[in-house]
């Protein structure tokens, strides 16, 4: 996922000829609709006059040249040729070892197209490419988390930041010439939240978070529970060590003494060092549990007054908006020793969640959590574990144990806990 203008289809090109060359066979390069490979491709200039087919697939690498069929045969044998999702079952005896599947995000007729092609590509060992700038939240966004969580493949996702191809004046252009926000954060940041208007937590700096790599090992460590209610919602567990989210995990279909059980036995394991509890529902059965094995825990209680009076409507509303301010100050990091299915998993809870404010006393409120399920058809309960570390009063809690780092996101410990719960007011 490059941005507008990163030269995805000239860097394709020449990505394919090369492989072309390194295995004879048939190649693919795939849009949305048969005609747009004629205008970008097959008749496309570039900002110096030349055409695209010409500097990227030169005539001296050609052995035949088909203007009707917009296919070249190359001189060691290999078939390179443009064709359309709206087309892809008109090919005779398709056999490509290689697919571009161009602007992936931009048509759902993509859809079929991949599916008629994957079991081809898997006979004969072959690959695909999904280049695209992000159209928010659709298969693209779905591709994107299949290839974070998926060891075997290749994903990248580049902004105007990264890759420098794009001038701040030339953004501030844009802007000028009427190009909205919105459009911008889309197209030069990779944002895949079409409109960015009552978003909580903007994907750019949760996508910064995700590269940023912190040291925090004199922090306490933080744990926030968000308990299952019903169904096929998962209790969630997000640890937070000053700046930086150290571990993810959730569990489904436990009871109450199960999940208590499992929290007893991660503190105990020195995952971490106190933890808040959201005890709405059956998480007040495992909160007590929790406390009564003198852990360190503190309730969370979502439906109270917030701590800050005249700005939020509930105590939720207060949590959710630290998490944002937590985001938005640009030092925060998501860990990388976290497997990326987990943080995959994060990020999808936190970067679609909407807010607004109260007409009467303008006091901030987040949608509800039965909202968020209605629209996103999941329940975020990473992103309400999260919100419970940043609960107010969570860090007089934090009884840090001696611990010996092992590795990146593990700690053995070289001594016992020296908790004492009368110093937290439990018995």
């Amino acid at each position: 996922m490059w941005h507008r203008r990163s030269g995805k289809t000239k860097t394709l090109l020449n990505f394919e000829i090369k492989k072309a060359f390194e295995r004879v066979g048939t190649y693919y390069h795939c849009f949305p609709e048969y005609g747009q490979g004629k205008k970008i491709i097959w008749d496309g200039i570039d900002e110096q006059g030349r055409r695209l087919l010409d500097t990227h697939i030169p005539k001296v690498l050609r052995k035949a040249t088909n203007k009707t069929e917009m296919k070249v045969e190359l001189i060691n044998g290999s078939i390179w040729q443009i064709i359309g999702a709206d087309n892809y079952d008109s090919l005779v005896g398709p056999n490509p070892v290689g697919l571009v599947l161009d602007e992936w995000a931009v048509s759902d007729r993509y859809k079929p197209a991949w599916q008629y092609f994957t079991p081809i590509l898997v006979e004969n060992g072959g690959w695909a490419v999904f280049p695209y700038t992000p159209r928010g939240r659709n298969h693209g966004w779905d591709q994107y988390a299949i290839a974070l969580g998926n060891p075997d493949w290749f994903c990248q996702l580049l902004t105007v930041d990264d890759t420098q191809m794009v001038s701040r004046e030339d953004i501030d252009a844009a802007r000028r010439s009427g190009m909205s926000e919105d459009m911008i954060q889309q197209e030069f940041y990779c944002s895949f939240i079409a409109s960015t208007a009552d978003i909580l937590i903007p994907f750019g700096p949760i996508q910064e978070a995700l590269k940023r790599e912190l040291s925090c090992a004199g922090s306490g460590r933080i744990g926030g529970l968000d308990v299952a209610r019903f169904g096929d919602d998962r209790t969630a567990l997000v640890i937070r060590q000053g700046g930086q989210i150290i571990h993810v995990e959730s569990w489904k279909n436990k009871d109450i003494s199960q999940s208590a059980g499992k929290v007893i036995s991660l503190y105990r394991a020195k995952l971490f060092d106190c933890i808040a509890i959201d005890v709405i529902g059956l998480g007040a059965g495992v909160y007590d549990m929790v406390r009564n094995a003198e852990i360190p825990c503190l309730p969370v209680n979502v439906t109270e007054s917030p701590s800050i009076d005249g700005r939020f409507w509930k105590l939720r509303d207060e949590l959710w908006w630290k998490v944002r301010e937590w985001f938005m100050d640009r030092t925060c990091s998501i860990s990388q020793g976290i497997p990326e299915s987990e943080r995959t998993a994060l990020v999808k809870d936190i970067q679609d969640i909407h807010y607004s404010y109260k007409k009467m006393n303008s006091l901030i409120v987040i949608e509800t959590k039965d909202e968020m399920k209605a629209r996103l058809g999941f329940s975020p309960d990473y992103g309400d574990a999260l919100c419970c570390t940043f609960v107010p009063g969570i860090e007089m809690r934090v009884n840090p144990i001696d611990r010996v780092p092992f590795g990146r996101d593990k700690a053995i410990f070289a001594e016992k806990s020296s908790y004492d719960p009368m110093r937290y007011g439990l018995s």
